[in-house]
């Protein structure tokens, strides 16, 4: 069922990332941004000064004030599932930042909730949306590159620095696995049902996590996947191999190049596909350039992108391109991760 817009949106949590939340609403037309909650009043202070809209310290007026539509939440994970149950009941609908939750069991609670109230429950699974992302989930599905055979997921991870130190610190698996939906989502994404998991660890003497290694089975293929807080430079790499080609995404440098089979003498063949790559990069680097120059590259592309996908299909009464489902498949597999490596945390605090 369709619903009104334009729609009344509202933010909780007024920090780092919500003036990204915020900047991405303002540019939709079908939305309204309403106002905000926070019980920090200097973020409420300084939101209402950057986007000139009323905020409150509490749920209970914030939803009598700005009666909104849907609530994003942008609060630390460990908040999530009381505040979009809570507002799920207010009948309200809700987009919630990664990760959904901290547990299966608070993700499955919240899916409960949101088929008891009939409420569109759904989770900011951003890089999905990337626009590199995008070009190799095209390829993928045009059968550009054959059948899927493997995924190679890497992502560089930094400690948690100033006040998100604590939140993050407190997280399952610590501050690593703040960032750690991001390739999980992206593994997930690709290969479908996980299906076995292996993973290994490195930790340092406090018992915090440098290094993990992960192979899934997956539905339709093989994915490594790899969280990293070492390598240098800083990595963010998804790479596709295909039956008929490969798709090298950087997420960093928003680039993607394809290698495929060149049917050339081998001589020929050992140099036109460098001669390609370059080629492809230079045309990335080029485009993205002049996407810069206009104003339209921006930190977070995929998110403004999933936005306008989330209140598109929200007006059409469809279903959300993030589903809740998806948000807890991931909760899973993060859970299942540091259940296989957490006995080398132990252990490190054992020695310590």
């Amino acid at each position: 069922m369709a619903q009104r817009q334009p729609f009344r949106v509202a933010l909780v949590g007024c920090g780092r990332i919500a003036q990204v939340h915020a900047a991405y609403l303002r540019a939709l037309p079908s939305v309204v941004l309403v106002g905000g909650c926070d019980a920090d009043p200097r973020a409420r202070e300084a939101f209402t000064r950057r986007w000139q809209v009323p905020t409150c310290a509490e749920i209970r007026e914030m939803l009598g004030a700005l009666e909104p539509d849907v609530v994003h939440i942008v609060t630390p994970p460990r908040t999530h599932a009381a505040l979009a149950i809570e507002f799920m009941r207010a009948g309200v609908n809700v987009l919630v930042e990664k990760p959904m939750a901290v547990s299966t069991e608070e993700a499955d609670r919240m899916l409960e909730v949101a088929r008891e109230t009939r409420r569109v429950l759904s989770v900011d699974h951003n890089r999905w949306f990337d626009p590199v992302i995008r070009q190799a989930r095209h390829l993928l599905s045009a059968g550009a590159l054959g059948e899927l055979v493997g995924v190679d997921v890497f992502c560089s991870v930094g400690s948690a620095e100033g006040e998100e130190q604590v939140w993050k610190s407190e997280l399952p698996g610590g501050a690593v696995f703040d960032s750690a939906p991001h390739p999980a989502y992206l593994a997930h994404g690709f290969v479908g049902e996980i299906r076995e998991l292996q993973a290994a660890a490195d930790w340092d003497e406090q018992g915090g996590l440098r290094e993990l290694r992960a192979v899934l089975r997956g539905q339709r293929a093989f994915c490594q996947l790899t969280l990293s807080t070492q390598a240098r430079p800083i990595a963010n790499v998804v790479v596709l191999y295909g039956t008929r080609a490969s798709a090298f995404v950087n997420l960093n440098n928003m680039t993607l190049v394809v290698r495929r089979m060149p049917k050339l003498p081998k001589l020929l063949a050992k140099v036109f596909p460098n001669l390609d790559e370059a080629r492809q990069l230079l045309l990335a680097t080029v485009r993205n350039a002049v996407e810069f120059v206009r104003g339209r590259q921006r930190f977070y592309p995929g998110m403004g992108v999933h936005f306008a996908e989330f209140y598109r299909a929200l007006a059409e009464g469809r279903e959300p391109p993030v589903r809740a489902e998806d948000g807890r498949a991931v909760v899973a597999l993060l859970e299942e991760l540091y259940r296989c490596v957490a006995g080398g945390s132990r252990a490190a605090e054992a020695a310590a």
